[in-house]
């Protein structure tokens, strides 16, 4: 199937006849400004190319393609331009914003090259990526597993955060998501070093001592550490490294998805109502984003549409939110309170059975469109 391609270009059809022949090759969508192209990419993205005027109004095309390579790092950029100002779009190739240029007046046939060329770009991106991310995660499969096995407390916590994530995902888009992901999945794997007390705490939501908490502090750091070696998982190392700090500190976005959805389940497991731990975040002033808050409050469910059922291990299903944490007859923490299910932690428990006799039945929240 022909990849998909973006035209745009600063005034209505001066290409002409050109621009209706190339229509015919490839699959091209047509549009004028930087504002349509912008609606375009949101209705009908991503795009495997786009080629761009370098003028387009008050904005320009480098401009453009950043917006679009943010949200879409494989969109394969082509920037067009007059001769006169060619070097301002080499200069975007140098930074990497764009692929090729293309100088004006472009005929058919260099502009079907052109468009074959980035097309075949787009593809080998693809291909690279992934082969990079079938590689990494057997490596990163193997680090939860050393997680999971050193410290169930820390793994569980782990994913109960990246479950947060994906639910903030479905609300606003998240630049790089497969890092961000990656982050929250490995954001806790620091912690294997750390005594199981400490994370037994963390879990339940008690207060640490000083100096078990200057121990808990470290753990960003080691984590990031396990993984600075890795090729490709510097933004992933970095994110987990500022998982911690504070919004006006200028970490990266990755890190503001992280420190919003680690408080909220660290207030939540203290046992604060939702509504007073999104009153005091929002109220932390320079602490959270104010626009990643925002759109993860959206996406917290209440009781609202749900209803409460008492479940056994058995009759868990998918989109159940845990009223209360899963906990062996021992108090080994499982499934944190506020989880929502997915086929993943339902099987671990299923799992766990095996091994573990389960407090049961446990309160949920089923949806009531499920009933």
């Amino acid at each position: 199937m022909p990849g998909k391609i973006l035209m745009v270009e600063g005034t209505a059809n001066p290409l002409g006849n050109t621009q209706e022949r190339l229509a015919q090759r490839f699959d091209l969508q047509h549009v004028v400004g930087v504002e349509d192209a912008l609606k375009a990419v949101r209705a009908s993205g991503p795009f495997d190319v786009v080629l761009t005027d370098l003028k387009l109004g008050k904005k320009d095309g480098t401009t453009l393609l950043t917006a679009i390579k943010t949200a879409h790092p494989h969109t394969v950029g082509l920037l067009m331009t007059a001769r006169q100002e060619l070097d301002l779009a080499l200069n975007a190739v140098e930074d990497g914003k764009a692929f090729r240029v293309v100088l004006k007046p472009a005929s058919l046939d260099s502009l079907t090259a052109q468009l074959s060329a980035a097309l075949e770009q787009h593809k080998l991106e693809i291909a690279e990526q992934s082969f990079l991310q079938d590689t990494l995660h057997g490596a990163i499969q193997a680090l939860t597993d050393v997680l999971g096995l050193a410290n169930p407390a820390a793994f569980g916590r782990a994913l109960r955060i990246r479950g947060l994530v994906h639910r903030l995902s479905k609300a606003i888009l998240i630049p790089q998501f497969w890092e961000v992901d990656m982050a929250a999945m490995l954001s806790h794997i620091g912690c294997v070093s750390l005594p199981k007390d400490v994370l037994d705490k963390i879990a339940a939501g008690k207060d640490l001592a000083p100096d078990e908490r200057k121990l808990f502090d470290t753990h960003p750091t080691i984590g990031a550490g396990v993984l600075a070696n890795i090729p490709r998982m510097a933004l992933v190392a970095e994110i987990i490294r500022k998982q911690h700090a504070r919004y006006d500190s200028s970490p990266p976005f990755g890190a503001r998805v992280l420190k919003v959805v680690l408080d909220y389940d660290m207030l939540l497991n203290r046992g604060l109502p939702t509504n007073a731990i999104f009153t005091q975040m929002a109220g932390a002033k320079g602490v959270y984003d104010p626009d990643i808050l925002a759109a993860f409050e959206s996406t917290i469910p209440t009781e609202t549409g749900y209803v409460r059922k008492r479940v056994t291990m058995r009759d868990l299903k998918e989109n159940m939110i845990l009223e209360e944490s899963i906990v062996t007859v021992d108090g080994m923490l499982l499934l944190a309170k506020d989880s929502e299910l997915n086929e993943s932690n339902i099987y671990r428990l299923i799992e766990s059975t095996r091994s573990f006799e389960i407090v049961e039945p446990v309160t949920v929240l089923v949806p009531a469109h499920t009933l």
